[in-house]
């Protein structure tokens, strides 16, 4: 596909180049007049929708913790900054339900309220904010490990029949019930082993109850009730947890659906089925995003070479339907003109990019 050049400055658009970019779905061409090939910037984009298969990921920290600022992004082997929300698959091997990924936010014994940012490019992981404060638990640290699995949304739009409720419009928690502590914003394979049905506020919050697979007693454990065998009274405190919580708040205690009574496995995997598929068909536009979530992030990288100055400049960043991330850019001797050229190549690649190429 050909689209023409840039409406910039005249001194900009006297700057031609030539861009040859890769996107997700379709090839990018920019071309302009032909110049003499010593002085012409040569700038080759790569533009993509973060692999599904990104594990394993790393984690990169952005500001200070325990700050409104801070957020803990995600990026995959080949440093591509990917969606913890979107890009990390569901399951590890889909052909077993039984497993699925698992994003820890709040390792057990912490206290900080953390959660993925699914309004924001890239959803990274942030400390949750209500009436402009940090969110901390008061009534005390996590009993759990305690996370989201990526690829999943409770649709707040959809009443479920059987409860007469919506869902909280988040992706599924999960409470790991392991003995070990999991590091914050780390992946994990868990098993799932049930599922407590929370009414908060009038809405489903589902809670996953689940195990790392790595485990030393994960082999021990694979429906609701082996969990009462292997970790006696773990159900029923983590039950009572979630119930009283918002107490330390000043507000009343939260009730559960099917008297609280945590349901088996295979319930609590055609739950998690249930919110992939309202996830999927969020993301394909046929449930509207009424609450301007971030439903496609991606990340684009590309490099410049000018002859002349014998060097490259390789740029990274990200964009989605929230806005797009500019990367900050040294002059390492490239001028002012230069450096805005770069932006506007961005700027007008990314835009092809969202409008799906039209």
């Amino acid at each position: 596909m050909r689209i023409s050049a840039f409406t910039t400055p005249a001194t900009i658009a006297r700057r031609p180049l030539s861009i040859h970019g890769v996107c997700s779905r379709s090839p990018l061409r920019v071309s302009v007049p032909k110049v003499p090939r010593a002085s012409r910037p040569r700038v080759s984009i790569r533009m993509h929708h973060a692999s599904t298969s990104v594990l394993p990921v790393r984690t990169e920290s952005v500001g200070e913790s325990n700050t409104k600022g801070y957020r803990l992004f995600f990026r995959s082997a080949d440093e591509s900054q990917v969606s913890p929300w979107h890009d990390i698959p569901l399951y590890p091997d889909p052909s077993d339900k039984s497993v699925v990924h698992f994003v820890n936010e709040i390792p057990r014994g912490t206290q900080a309220k953390m959660e993925i940012a699914t309004d924001e490019t890239s959803t990274p992981i942030k400390q949750d904010i209500k009436k402009g404060e940090l969110r901390f638990y008061k009534y005390g640290p996590s009993l759990i490990n305690y996370g989201a699995i990526p690829q999943t949304w409770e649709d707040p739009s959809s009443i479920n029949p059987e409860l007469n409720v919506c869902g909280d419009g988040d992706p599924i928690d999960v409470c790991e019930i392991g003995d070990s502590i999991m590091p914050f914003g780390a992946v994990y394979k868990v098993k799932v082993l049930g599922c407590l049905a929370l009414l908060d506020e009038g809405e489903i919050d589902w809670k996953i109850l689940a195990i790392n697979t790595d485990d030393p007693k994960a082999a021990e454990v694979s429906d609701i009730d082996d969990v009462e065998k292997v970790f006696p009274g773990k159900v029923h405190e983590v039950r009572e947890w979630f119930r009283l919580y918002k107490t330390a708040e000043g507000k009343g205690e939260n009730e559960y659906a099917y008297g609280g009574v945590a349901k088996n496995s295979a319930f609590a995997q055609s739950v998690v089925l249930e919110t992939h598929n309202s996830w999927a068909d969020l993301k394909n536009g046929k449930i509207e995003n009424e609450d301007e979530l971030s439903l496609k992030p991606g990340v684009y990288a590309f490099a410049i070479l000018v002859p002349s100055r014998k060097r490259f400049l390789h740029v990274r960043g990200s964009y989605g339907n929230k806005g797009l991330g500019l990367p900050q850019l040294s002059r390492q001797g490239w001028n002012l003109v230069d450096l805005a050229l770069v932006h506007l190549i961005i700027i007008q690649a990314v835009a092809f990019e969202l409008s799906d190429g039209h």
